[in-house]
């Protein structure tokens, strides 16, 4: 007799009811090659694989799902008499409560033609009642082939003994002893030589005297599995009790061996990446109770077994409070928007709750589930993102030290130049200060009346108001004015004329002018008087210069704190326009390079809620990228403009554009298309995730030689919530 294992109480190699939306999980439950389907407690089918479908002749599922599966494949016995539906083996799973496990019946086709199959019923429970049973089973149709040859040769052994040259396998004939008196050229092949007189039991491996005395006492056929030069063989032993003899027929398995143990190794590797991927798998009913989990579910939230899990109200179990700390109400759950709703959600940015109470952040997909045309729940798919979050956040930081780094280059190129204006003019002052100090010692000397004093500075203060004012002069017509004053002064006995004459037609002073002071002091020294008037002059002009560099240079740190947004709260109602500029004025030292910039605003749109300062790195990014793709030569457009309730940002340029076959990649982190230390590739990928995920909008572009166009849309804000 042939020894089986017991398969009575093995589990199916598919998973019921595990709809998961894990591509892996998908793929391995659409693969498998066993039909699984579920039943309720009518025996209504209420989900079908793939491979049952094929198995059982249909199209779709829809064919199956609702209808009553033993009237529609299991209604007759395999002798063709009707099978009743109460004696159904499959319902005992749910009748009594208990797997079934049956290998000696019929299922049959859309076609109606039938195929001997094996099958495994399991009863379904839910909240702890029994809903039906789950069923999977396999086309046993060429296991059933094989063994009727093999019975069929048993049947016909005696026969075929009678002529043992014509049998294609060993065939022996061997006395109670266990001598062999007659063999065939396939057993002489098989053991390699003739094996005529010697011991059967010494030939065939692992006959013993237990063995032999089983196989002399037998009233059936005793079946050996045995291996002889790699191949695998069954040897049939007969006992013939009239002629006292046993015979002994051979047949090499082991196709059928290898076959069956592939079919194995595939069943058992399907299992075991079922039972091993690293994501979280659970379903929930339309009341939110969990109905099944994966080992990695369980896992992931700090459970023992899948058991402790299955019937929990698996929001308040696991997903109860917003990542601020705020109570998460289950009504707005994004969970069960699946069958809210009817579609399918992806979220990034939740937590969950572990067994022992802390948070981790989390990804999930949720999807609806139907059955028979309704819904029932949902099946959600999450992995712990707690390392991709401090990478993530390792690339904000990097990103936001190569902004810093661009900061920092523009904030130190427009500093240096009012900077050292101021310091030139600072230490020129002192000088001039000194020579005014001198040219009024030497006018006080040289008998200047005290009530002329108050007439020089007069006319100092307003040659000082006519210094602030716009003199354009050429070239030409200020070197004309020069030899004016020059001969003017000259012919007034005024030394070193050349040396004023250039401070006073900066001042705006003309001959006229100089003809008005000579006739308003008539008893003063002329050139003591003109000397004065230039050194208040330059004095003044560097003081001017000091004051207006100082200007410039709080000016400058102004815009620093605007577009960093320093002393100011990180969330708060912005206007893209005051951060748009900012960001041109950090950014100064490059477009004067040969950069034209065309704003085009709509100075109507409301301010946004968002963090103020990172909305600026987006410009910062996108402008940088635009100034390097024209090579520092080109023209900006900025257009700005409301598209229903979203704000829209454009940033186009003119340069070449991005070719074709790196645009799938732009948002890319770590991409770059320029030379190693000038680009992190981070720009745009940081871009991207503050505007999709910190300010809840979208980005894209479009790109053409000639037209790349940013575009950045964001959510509007009301003017009734800015207010509260």
């Amino acid at each position: 007799m042939i020894d089986k294992s017991d398969t009575a109480n093995r589990r199916p190699p598919g998973s019921a009811n595990l709809p998961g939306n894990d591509g892996l999980v998908r793929l391995l439950l659409n693969s498998t090659g066993e039909g699984i389907y579920g039943i309720d407690l009518e025996g209504k089918c209420t989900f079908a694989n793939p491979a049952c479908l094929r198995l059982l002749g249909f199209e779709s599922d829809t064919e199956l799902l609702g209808r009553n599966m033993h009237q529609l494949v299991h209604h007759t016995r395999p002798d063709g008499e009707p099978y009743p539906e109460k004696e159904c083996r499959i319902y005992r799973a749910f009748r009594e409560g208990k797997g079934t496990h049956v290998d000696d019946e019929v299922m049959w086709r859309a076609d109606g033609s039938s195929f001997p199959t094996e099958y495994w019923s399991y009863p379904m429970e839910r909240d702890g009642e029994l809903v039906g049973c789950v069923l999977a089973f396999v086309d046993i149709s060429e296991r059933r082939r094989q063994e009727q040859l093999l019975a069929e040769q048993a049947a016909t052994l005696a026969e075929v003994a009678r002529f043992p040259e014509m049998n294609p396998g060993p065939v022996l004939r061997v006395d109670l002893d266990g001598t062999v008196l007659m063999d065939n050229p396939a057993a002489r092949d098989v053991f390699d030589s003739e094996i005529l007189g010697q011991s059967w039991r010494a030939v065939c491996p692992g006959i013993d005297e237990t063995a032999w005395r089983d196989i002399l006492e037998a009233k059936e056929a005793v079946v050996l599995e045995r291996k002889l030069s790699g191949r695998d063989y069954l040897f049939t032993h007969r006992r013939d009790f009239e002629a006292n003899l046993v015979f002994v027929f051979g047949t090499d398995v082991t196709e059928q061996k290898r076959a069956e143990q592939a079919l194995r190794e595939a069943d058992e590797l399907v299992r075991l990446l079922l039972n091993s991927t690293g994501e979280g798998i659970y379903g929930v009913d339309l009341q939110g109770n969990c109905t099944f989990a994966n080992p990695a579910c369980a896992k992931l939230l700090g459970f023992e077994t899948v058991d402790e899990l299955l019937g929990k109200q698996m929001h308040e179990l696991v997903h109860h409070t917003r990542p601020n700390g705020e109570p998460y109400p289950v009504e707005e759950c994004q969970i069960y928007r699946a069958f809210r709703e009817g579609r399918g959600t992806h979220v990034d940015d939740e937590v969950m709750f572990c067994s022992d109470g802390k948070p981790f952040p989390a990804e999930y997909w949720s999807y609806p589930v139907e059955r028979d045309g309704a819904l029932v729940g949902c099946v959600v798919t999450f992995v712990d993102i707690t390392e991709r979050r401090r990478v993530e956040e390792e690339v904000r930081q990097t990103e936001k030290m190569a902004a810093l780094g661009k900061l920092s280059a523009g904030l130190a190129h427009e500093l240096n130049n009012p900077a050292a204006a101021a310091q030139r003019a600072s230490g020129q002052l002192a000088e001039g200060l000194d020579e005014l100090q001198a040219a009024t010692v030497e006018l006080t000397r040289a008998g200047i009346e005290p009530g002329a004093w108050d007439t020089v500075i007069e006319w100092a203060r307003e040659d000082r108001g006519r210094a602030d004012g716009s003199f354009d002069l050429s070239a030409l017509e200020a070197s004309d004015r020069e030899e004016e004053v020059i001969g003017w002064l000259e012919e007034h006995g005024v030394e070193e004329a050349w040396t004023m004459a250039s401070t006073l037609v900066n001042a705006g002073i003309r001959k006229d002018d100089l003809d008005a002071i000579a006739a308003g002091l008539p008893s003063a020294p002329l050139g003591a008087v003109v000397l004065w008037l230039c050194r208040s002059i330059t004095v003044q002009e560097l003081a001017g210069v000091v004051a207006r560099s100082t200007k410039n240079i709080s000016d400058l740190v102004n815009v620093v704190k605007s577009y960093s947004y320093m002393d100011q709260a990180p969330l708060q109602y912005v206007d893209i326009h005051a951060g748009l500029e900012d960001t041109l004025t950090i950014l100064g030292h490059k477009l004067k390079r040969g950069i034209k910039i065309l704003r085009r605003y709509d100075r109507d749109l409301p301010r946004v809620q968002v963090q103020g300062s990172e909305l600026n790195q987006v410009w910062t990014n996108l402008i940088d990228n635009a100034i390097g793709a024209m090579g520092e030569r080109g023209t900006i457009t900025i257009k700005t403009y409301r598209d229903n309730e979203h704000l829209m940002v454009e940033i186009a340029d003119d340069g070449p554009g991005i070719p074709e076959k790196i645009r799938p990649r732009i948002f890319d982190p770590f991409f770059t298309t320029k030379a190693v230390g000038e680009g992190t590739g981070l720009g745009l990928d940081v871009a991207r995730r503050i505007v999709t995920t910190r300010c809840g909008g979208q980005i894209d572009f479009s790109s053409q030689p000639g037209a790349t166009v940013f575009r950045v849309r964001l959510p509007v804000q009301t003017a009734s919530t800015q207010d509260n």
